[in-house]
Order: C-alpha cells, then sequence, then structure tokens
C-alpha cells in the first residue's frame, strides 16, 4: 500500500521525472520527481528532516518540511518518490546541492537493517542478498564490472575474439579428482574446468582468442583463496615463443590493474582508509625458474611446514609463493616459470630439457598464484604419448588431436582467476568478498 505525506493542493503533474544519478546542480530550481531508497534520516530542528536518498551508486541529500505536520524520520532501505526542486547546499558537507522535497510518496517502509558494521563475516554470507547494500559490497560490484571490462579492452585492443565455449564437457583438461560429474541424458558429462581447448580450436582461424566464463574445480579446498565456480579468463595465441606468451600476460595484467587503480584509488581509500596498501605492479615483472626458486627457498631458510627443507620435485605450496613474491620480488609480482613436466597436464610442452615445460605461474603479493599458463605440444605423436601416460582415453580428445593433425603450430596460453585477481587489488582477505555469491565446499546457496 503506498502512503503518501504530502501538501493536499500540490500538483504532482508539473515535475518532471528524472534519476536521480543524473541530477546536479545545473537543474536548481527545476520541478523535478525523483526515485530512490532511503539510506538515511535525520530530524532537524522541530518539523524538519533531512533525507540521504540512494539510486544507481549516488546519494543526494533531501531536505522536508512540511506545513502541517511534523516530518517522521524513515527507515534505511525504504523506497521512496520525492517531488521538490534542487537548490544551493550551503552546509558544508559532501553534497554539492541538496533536494527541497514539497511532497513525498513512501512506496515501502523497509523493517530494521539486518547488518552493520560489527555483522560476522558468515552472517554477511547468509545475508548476501542485503549485504550488498553496504557502502564495501557496492564498490565491490561497481569494481567487479570495470575489471572485467578492463581486461575486454585489453583483448580488443590485441585483436583478440571472445568466444563462447560450452561449460558441459565429456573431456578433463586438468585432473579428473577435480571434476563435478553429471548424468548428461544418459551420458557421463563433466562441468568444465577449462576452455583451453576450445580456444586452441579456433585460433588457426583467428590467431588470438578469449574467454571469460566460469569453471569448476570439485577439490575440496578450506582456505582463504579456493573456489568451486570461479570466473575463468583464458586467452590462447598462435604463432608465438614462450617469451612472447610472458611479454602478453605481464601486458595485460599490468594493463587492468592500472586502469583499475585509476578509477577507483579514491574510493577505495575512502572506503578502507587513507593507509591501504595498493600492491606494486611495474613492469618488467622478475622471472624465477622452478629450480631457481627451490634452491632460493634452501637459501633463504624457508621450509616446508614440516620443517623440511624444500628439494626438486617438491609442490610450492601457496604460502611459499607469497614468500617468494615478499623476499624475490619485494613485494611485486613475480613469473614462476618451467615447471617439472611430472607435475604438469598433458598438453603443456617440454623445455629444451624435457624434464621441465615451457610453463608459467604468475605470483601475486600477499596471494600467490593468479595465472597459470604454458606453451602447447605441438606433435600429435607427443600428445598420444602423453594421453596414454595419463590413462585418458584417446577417443575422447579426437578433436584435439585432429588440430595436431591439420596445421600444427607454435602455440600458447594462459588462464586468470579473475577473483583471485580482485582479491589482490583490493587486499580482501578472503576470496569470497570478489564473489556475488561464492560457492565453496559448504556453500551453494542464495
Amino acid at each position: 500500500m503506498t502512503e503518501e505525506i504530502a501538501l493536499s493542493n500540490l500538483n504532482v503533474s508539473e515535475y518532471e521525472k528524472k534519476p536521480l544519478k543524473e541530477l546536479t546542480l545545473k537543474d536548481k530550481d527545476k520541478k523535478l520527481e525523483v526515485f530512490g531508497w532511503v539510506l538515511s534520516s535525520r530530524q532537524v530542528g522541530k518539523k524538519g528532516v533531512f533525507i540521504d536518498l540512494y539510486a544507481h551508486f549516488k546519494t543526494i541529500k533531501c531536505v522536508y518540511f512540511p506545513e502541517t505536520e511534523t516530518a517522521q524520520t524513515i527507515s534505511p532501505w525504504s523506497s521512496i518518490t520525492v517531488y521538490g526542486e534542487v537548490k544551493e547546499n550551503f552546509t558544508e558537507d559532501k553534497f554539492d546541492f541538496e533536494f527541497n522535497v514539497k511532497k513525498l510518496k513512501i512506496h515501502s517502509i523497509a523493517p530494521s537493517f539486518p547488518i552493520n558494521k560489527d555483522t560476522q563475516a558468515f552472517q554477511k554470507l547468509e545475508l548476501g542478498h542485503l549485504y550488498m547494500r553496504m557502502p564495501e559490497r557496492m564498490l565491490f560490484l561497481r569494481a567487479r564490472s570495470y575489471l572485467m571490462q578492463c581486461f575486454r579492452e585489453f583483448f580488443f585492443k590485441e585483436d583478440c575474439i571472445e568466444i563462447s565455449p560450452p561449460t558441459f564437457v565429456g573431456t578433463q583438461v586438468e585432473g579428473g579428482s577435480t571434476l563435478f560429474k553429471l548424468d548428461y541424458f544418459g551420458k557421463d558429462a563433466f562441468l568444465t574446468q577449462s576452455s583451453q581447448l576450445y580456444l586452441e580450436s579456433v585460433v588457426p582461424v583467428c590467431m588470438k582468442a578469449f574467454c571469460m566464463v566460469n569453471s569448476y574445480r570439485a577439490e575440496k579446498s578450506h582456505t582463504t583463496r579456493h573456489l568451486t565456480e570461479y570466473l575463468h579468463v583464458e586467452a590462447e595465441l598462435a604463432d608465438i615463443k614462450f617469451e612472447n606468451l610472458l611479454c602478453f600476460i605481464e601486458n595485460m595484467v599490468h594493463f587492468v590493474s592500472t586502469k583499475f587503480y585509476e578509477k577507483f584509488s579514491e574510493e577505495i581509500k575512502e572506503i578502507y582508509g587513507e593507509d591501504f596498501q595498493f600492491v606494486k605492479f611495474d613492469k618488467p615483472f622478475k622471472r624465477l625458474e622452478y629450480k631457481d626458486a627451490i634452491e632460493f627457498l634452501k637459501s633463504t631458510g624457508y621450509t616446508k611446514e614440516t620443517g623440511i627443507p624444500f628439494e626438486l620435485g617438491d609442490d610450492i605450496p601457496d604460502a611459499a609463493e607469497v614468500y617468494i613474491c615478499e623476499k624475490y620480488g619485494n613485494n611485486t609480482p613475480v613469473f614462476l616459470t618451467n615447471f617439472l613436466t611430472c607435475h604438469k597436464p598433458f598438453y603443456m610442452k617440454f623445455s629444451e630439457d624435457p624434464k621441465y615445460t615451457e610453463s608459467v605461474d604468475l605470483l601475486w603479493p600477499y596471494l600467490g598464484e593468479v595465472v597459470g599458463g604454458s606453451m602447447r605440444k605441438e606433435s600429435k605423436e607427443e600428445l598420444v604419448e602423453a594421453l596414454k601416460a595419463e590413462g585418458l582415453n584417446l577417443e575422447d580428445y579426437t578433436f584435439y588431436l585432429d588440430l595436431a593433425e591439420y596445421g600444427a603450430h607454435s602455440k600458447g596460453g594462459f588462464g586468470l582467476g579473475f577473483e583471485r585477481l580482485l582479491m589482490g587489488l583490493m587486499r580482501y582477505k578472503n576470496v569470497n568478498a570478489a564473489c556475488l555469491y561464492p560457492r565453496f565446499v559448504t556453500r551453494c546457496n542464495p
């Protein structure tokens, strides 16, 4: 039911409807109708009320002094329409103007809002649909959207084609233990781990291709940086060498990160404080081969959790990646390259020494890996041998093996975890904060 607090003789037909986000001081003295949600309201004097009215990431100050009754404060996130005029703001505050309300129409009165600055993280997850209205989540929505825009801007600038690959797949790209298996009309299918193979299929036509679609990992990881569903930014490039691949990744990450901070640095400081530590990512990024990284960890005394020194053949865990960025990279991004063949998937190209691959992880300060990539095997014989070694069914990869038979060429590509990079740029403590509604081992709602 609509309730009105108004002057009975006001003719609302004289008022022009205008979106709140478009209001400026140039609208001074115009009769306007504006819709929005109440962020806060407070009494002023004996009869008046100030209302902070919000819509489309903008807030205006409304001033309402009814002639015949005392105005009442309105609960946050009530929806209202105000009729009035833009006036100069002579108060020393953040607003460029104020809106002098003549009539106020209430569409819906909201109950007490259940979230405040002291709300715990698990409660924010439970109330994610309402938590979206807090200042840090308002910033998140714009930040995530803009970072996606920056990636597309870079790829199109580099003359890449965007594709929309399937997410129901019949083959695996990474390890089988991380696949979500499902029944696809009586046959086994999986949710995609990566769109790499589909991207590789189009590069003989377009040379450079990318996609930004969700990928899924069934790893039962309970960490602050793992998700079961995430936005995967992937690209494949034809006729390149390993050095070209590293430069492409470096230029991409530097481009999107620079534009991101240029747009949001002031808002980030406004919400998270002037002492917010922005990540440094000057080019060129430092580089470190896997075998040298193992030696670096040993020489600096950094050990496994058990206290045992790292040895060649060991995986480098998240905490060690952060350590490498801190000590070797001086808290800047580091390319970790040339991993052991036994650690990597079947499609990765050998280095000159076949014990190693032309592969790369980009490590991000305070976080760890955000990008993984490699050059791809070109020889059908090598691919067949690698598939057999991993116990994979050759028939499932017929289309991929065809690519090596019809015009094999030098190619490479990568995948970037979008939420991880956003987490790194915003210095979120948990990757959940980089998602609209995060999906992890214990959560699949709302």
